[in-house]
């Protein structure tokens, strides 16, 4: 068995499938034996992070360890520490998918209503699939059959377009033409999973508008505050500049930040600290009090069974569902596992968790190589 598999606390399932190994391992050659996570890790990172990493790891036994590697940039060659900043990408989506599921728990918001009818009225009309309309529940899940990105679909770039940026001048204007006038269906909703950044994109500028302020402000104040997460954002603040490690590109060159407007921030675009995320794992599973606990159990329900799955550089097959934004794997080992993974332009990040045995880890990377991340997801 692969030595991804052996760190303890079936962490090893949890990085094998991220970002740390952009290789595959020789199945020929023999396993090292490890005396520990640490002399593991060391071990796993040594060959493949090739910037900076930020591990935190909660075990069985609910002790919080952090491991760093690397170095904040290709110009400081000093390691990310806990306070460091990184884009977390894709892990974004399960904020706002926590965000949703505490307006349902509040009654402000349902998973069947139409999509269409929560937006602006008259400035967007909404594609279809023969009468079967989106609703909330197809954004959440990956199932609406919207297209990941408008970019390929025939819609022009907007002015000033930057593929290194490639969301950043979409206004909701600009979606809701596209919407309206550009986008066709991929199936119809509810009966396939796709990923969808523009899906999810859209439940956060929806959740704004329900709250009549936007989603940068709602995930700030029911989130970030709510958990103390002072060291995250949606935009990077001057204080987060000062501790920013430089994201880089797989060919090592530093990368551009990501930035977009409300219409797409759902979809990926928070800064983050390993401090703040592990807060944020404690807090995903139960093991702290906050007013967000019954909203985050919400979110961790399956909702849609997508099936059978195996992923790269992970041994086996498993059973994949969808619940509000996270994805739930069923390992062979009989553990239920949530998780997400996300990557930009210069990052990669992944969190991971078994609310059973209340274990997890956050990786945090300040490097972005294709084809690495996750078996589902960006």
């Amino acid at each position: 068995m692969s030595a991804f598999f052996r760190i303890r606390l079936l962490i090893a399932s949890i990085l094998s499938i991220l970002i740390i190994s952009g290789c595959k391992k020789d199945i020929h050659s023999p396993d090292p034996v490890f005396d520990s996570l640490a002399e593991e890790l060391d071990y796993i990172t040594e060959k493949y992070v090739k910037m900076g990493a930020a591990i935190g790891v909660i075990d069985l036994k609910q002790q919080q360890y952090e491991f760093y590697y690397g170095s904040l940039s290709s110009q400081n060659s000093n390691p990310p520490n806990g306070h460091s900043v990184f884009e977390i990408g894709s892990i974004t989506k399960t904020f706002t998918t926590t965000l949703l599921a505490d307006m349902i728990l509040e009654g402000k918001i349902h998973l069947k209503d139409t999509v269409e009818n929560l937006l602006t009225a008259g400035e967007v009309n909404m594609p279809s699939w023969n009468g079967m309309v989106i609703c909330i529940e197809h954004l959440a899940t990956h199932t609406s059959g919207l297209p990941k990105s408008p970019q390929g679909s025939g819609y022009p770039h907007p002015p000033g377009y930057d593929p290194h940026n490639p969301y950043s001048v979409y206004t909701h204007e600009h979606i809701y033409e596209y919407l309206t006038s550009y986008c066709t269906l991929l199936f119809e909703p509810g009966t396939r999973y796709s990923y969808s950044n523009t899906g999810v994109g859209l439940i956060g500028h929806i959740l704004g508008l329900v709250d009549n302020t936007s989603y940068e402000e709602l995930v700030d104040r029911e989130i970030f505050n709510a958990l103390n997460m002072n060291e995250t954002s949606v935009n990077l603040t001057d204080e987060q500049l000062i501790n920013l490690a430089y994201g880089h590109t797989d060919q090592m060159g530093i990368a551009r930040n990501y930035t977009a407007n409300d219409i797409i921030q759902g979809a990926g675009f928070i800064k983050s600290s390993l401090h703040d995320m592990l807060i944020y794992l404690n807090a995903q599973m139960g093991l702290v009090e906050t007013s967000l606990a019954d909203a985050m159990d919400l979110a961790h329900q399956p909702l849609y069974d997508v099936g059978q799955v195996t992923y790269d550089g992970r041994e086996g097959t498993y059973n994949l569902s969808i619940g509000l934004g996270w994805h739930i794997d069923e390992l062979p080992e009989g553990y239920t596992f949530h998780w997400h993974g996300g990557r930009t332009s210069g990052y990669m990040a992944y969190i991971g968790f078994n609310r059973s045995t209340s274990a997890g880890v956050v990786i945090l990377c300040n490097q972005s190589s294709p084809g690495v991340i996750t078996g589902f997801g960006e």
